[in-house]
């Protein structure tokens, strides 16, 4: 090979090395959790925080802040364990010259915070649902993975209690299954427990593999293709403590197990009901939608999500397998299975949600009439919705759920 071709070789690969980890970087932005920002606490007291201000700090509702210190059950958020939590309200005063927000305090256990993280965990664990739980092992193929089971104070709308194992609260017929999202762990999804709770209904709380607390062979998400899995682990676990009914309620990417659920799982037969927040119902259209906000060439994106979906080529992105996001989309073939025989689903979401187009749910919704009901929320951000109003959101789900009853 002359000097020219060895050249042109070597430019070859370096070009296709570095689309490859510019390809990396684009499929590590979604499966992977990224770099989370924690925010300094600029002063405190018994009934207020002053924090910096934000897009974030300033928005309506009610946010759970995570910090260090304090005995209570330790969580994992953003790279750290930490137990202390501080539940803030309303916004008390804005300074725009100082770029402060002094926010109240309605509820806080541990140290004194010096840095917080921001999230919607308004409830920091079963504990303060003021209703029986208890925590159980789901056994899954890679080893127990924790879960919260609370029942309600007694039976309601769907039919008296029934006996399970001894010292574990007694359940109703009819089991919710809380699924959280993406770069999350089950406390995300404790906010439709109030609800289903006053419907007389049990909840079961699962984690999976990827979350940092179920058993896990890989870091990467794989979008609910390898999670479902998991949670038709916790639904064995329902019907076998005397689930008849079986009510699905995914977050954001619990919306895609959701949808897996469906198609795989043995006890298709029982999902009476499917309630999803802000859910993320096609893969392709919201990745596309981020990469064209943050500026990323379209076809290089392309190119990352069909290298996703390439046996063994999804390994060198960081899979163990692949993932076709285009055959994970709930809006794609609203004829094909399993969309075409639905149960009635509630669909809670905001118009603005920065994360998930919410034009995806106004489409699903239009495309199964009778089947889907949207509920829309005030603007708020991704997973917000019942941060930003408690009361309207748990009326939405629960008016829906009395109406399967």
């Amino acid at each position: 090979m002359t000097v020219l071709g060895v050249l042109g070789l070597v430019l070859v690969l370096l070009v296709l090395l570095g689309l490859l980890v510019v390809v990396r970087l684009v499929v590590g932005r979604v499966v992977l959790s990224g770099r989370e920002h924690w925010t300094p606490v600029l002063a405190v007291d018994t009934g207020s925080i002053t924090l910096p201000l934000s897009d974030e700090t300033r928005s309506v509702g009610t946010f759970g802040l995570w910090h260090g210190g304090g005995a209570g059950a330790e969580h994992s958020v953003a790279g750290r364990t930490v137990a202390g939590h501080t539940v803030v309200g309303s916004v008390l005063e804005v300074d725009e010259v100082r770029g402060t927000v002094r926010r109240a305090v309605l509820d806080s256990v541990g140290d004194r915070p010096t840095e917080v993280r921001w999230t919607g965990h308004m409830l920091r664990d079963p504990s303060v649902l003021g209703t029986p739980w208890n925590e159980v092992d789901i056994p899954t193929a890679l080893g127990p993975a924790p879960a919260w089971q609370i029942s309600p104070p007694a039976a309601g709308a769907a039919g008296a209690a029934v006996s399970v194992s001894p010292g574990t609260p007694a359940a109703s017929r009819t089991w919710a299954v809380h699924v959280h999202g993406i770069r999350t762990t089950r406390v995300t999804a404790l906010r439709t427990v109030p609800a289903v709770t006053a419907l007389g209904w049990t909840s079961l709380v699962p984690s999976f593999r990827g979350d940092g607390e179920a058993p896990s062979d890989t870091p990467a998400s794989h979008l609910g293709a390898r999670e479902w899995p998991d949670v038709e682990a916790a639904l064995d676990h329902a019907v076998a403590h005397g689930a008849e009914r079986l009510v699905l309620v995914g977050w954001s990417m619990g919306a895609t197990i959701t949808r897996e659920l469906l198609v795989h799982s043995a006890h298709r037969a029982r999902i009476a009901g499917i309630v999803l927040v802000a859910p993320a119902l096609d893969w392709a259209t919201t990745v596309q939608t981020a990469a064209a906000r943050s500026g990323l060439p379209g076809p290089v994106v392309r190119l990352a999500l069909g290298t996703m979906a390439a046996p063994g080529l999804c390994r060198l992105v960081g899979l163990r397998a692949p993932v076709d996001v285009r055959a994970l989309s709930w809006v794609r073939d609203p004829t094909a299975p399993p969309l075409d025989h639905l149960p009635p689903t509630l669909v809670v979401h905001s118009p603005g949600d920065p994360t998930v187009p919410f034009r995806l749910s106004e489409q699903f919704a239009a495309q199964h009439p009778g089947t889907v009901t949207l509920a829309v929320s005030e603007p708020t951000g991704h997973g917000w919705e019942r941060n930003r109003d408690a009361a309207w959101f748990d009326a939405q789900v629960t008016g829906w759920g009395a109406a399967l009853d």
